[in-house]
């Protein structure tokens, strides 16, 4: 079965003038190439749209969870939270009909078909047992864990009970990326041997709960690109090499700059990600995606995207990105969670898929605190 993404790709243009010219030994011509918002954009699936229960009531998901799933007409029929204000707030806000400090208002509700879990990843393991004995399908904020067992403990878990797990990296579904992944299908880069990630932004404010989240450059804000290098390029490296930096006065617990360097036994593939989130001038933050291969290469900001090939050395063409990571990706990540149920098959981000993801950034925890690369065979499910 196929997902989502892929459904929103059998829809897009350029691809059979593209095909055709490679078949018939033609070069493809920039000129040619067009991108358009429904090629990129997160959409609701074809399917059933599947009522929603939330557990968590926080500023993620009050800001773009239920704004997303307002825009792409899912139903959110109950929400928990520990705080009773938050929860009356944001039944208020959505206009959802049950809600309690309860967890059971979503757990043993009838109408809820599945579940947004989004606590924080200290949480979940506290919780995991009751929202597996619930056997509703789970939508988990990611990072799934903040440490290696808590994860591998709670996706062998989601397994045995039969519950359909997907982690929710909804970074895939955000339209500038989205946009870069169907250009790569497309196949206007050829063969790839190259990712690089280049990420400069700020998130050393004094008064937030990430100041105090051992790792949160690396392992809560940082997996999100790690599974994007993933993504765009269809493999998993084989080890990591990882330096971070401390600014002298920062307000964070633990490094907010670092760079992973990604390697493949296969030697034909590279990936690297900078990310420095510490960037002190907002004129000098920014954000690119460098995606080469043997035929051309993509280049993507949050705002367009821009394609260069081969055999027309001098030329480019630059498309607009139309879309936002927040709120839409998260409609799309629902989605995607939602045409699995339909279909009876594995979201694109499961659980099980997710622990390669969480390999990298455990990986690179260790080989920055250890100095040398690691290699992610030692993140191993049986606990050896």
């Amino acid at each position: 079965m196929r997902s989502l993404y892929m459904k929103i790709l059998d829809h897009g243009h350029g691809w059979d003038d593209f095909q055709e010219g490679r078949q018939g030994g033609v070069s493809m011509k920039l000129a040619d190439l067009v991108l358009r918002p429904s090629d990129y954009c997160p959409r609701p699936p074809d399917g059933p749209l599947y009522p929603i229960g939330v557990i968590g009531c926080g500023g993620i998901v009050n800001h773009s969870h239920l704004a997303a799933y307002r825009d792409f007409g899912y139903e959110v029929v109950a929400c928990t939270d520990v705080d009773p204000d938050a929860v009356a707030a944001t039944q208020t806000r959505w206009g959802i009909a049950d809600g309690d400090t309860d967890p059971s208002v979503v757990l043993d509700n009838p109408k809820v078909a599945v579940i947004d879990l989004a606590v924080h990843a200290h949480v979940r393991p506290t919780i995991w047992e009751a929202i597996l004995g619930s056997g509703k399908p789970v939508l988990s904020q990611k990072p799934f864990a903040m440490t290696w067992d808590s994860a591998v403990s709670m996706q062998q878990a989601a397994v045995t009970a039969s519950v359909p797990l997907m982690i929710n990296q909804q970074a895939r579904w955000a339209p500038a990326h989205a946009a870069i992944k169907h250009l790569v299908d497309l196949g206007v880069c050829g063969q790839l041997f190259s990712v690089v990630h280049m990420r400069r932004s700020w998130q050393d404010q004094p008064d937030k709960w990430w100041r105090d989240l051992v790792h949160f450059n690396l392992i809560d804000h940082g997996v999100h690109f790690v599974d994007l290098i993933r993504h765009f390029g269809q493999r998993t490296p084989d080890a990591v090499s990882t330096t971070t930096a401390m600014m002298d006065g920062q307000n964070a617990v633990s490094p907010l700059s670092h760079s992973v360097a990604m390697h493949f036994d296969s030697g034909d593939f590279t990936a690297v990600d900078s990310f420095n989130n510490i960037v002190q001038s907002p004129a000098a933050r920014s954000e690119a995606w460098y995606i080469d291969g043997a035929e051309g290469s993509v280049i993507g900001t949050p705002e367009w995207v821009e394609v260069t090939r081969r055999d027309e050395p001098e030329a480019s063409v630059r498309f607009p990105v139309e879309g936002r990571w927040f709120p839409d990706a998260f409609g799309g990540s629902m989605g995607e969670m939602m045409a699995a149920m339909a279909e009876d098959r594995e979201p694109l981000t499961s659980g099980r898929d997710n622990l390669d993801s969480i390999r990298i950034v455990m990986a690179s925890v260790r080989s920055s605190e250890e100095g040398r690369t690691v290699r992610l065979d030692e993140f191993r499910e049986d606990g050896t």
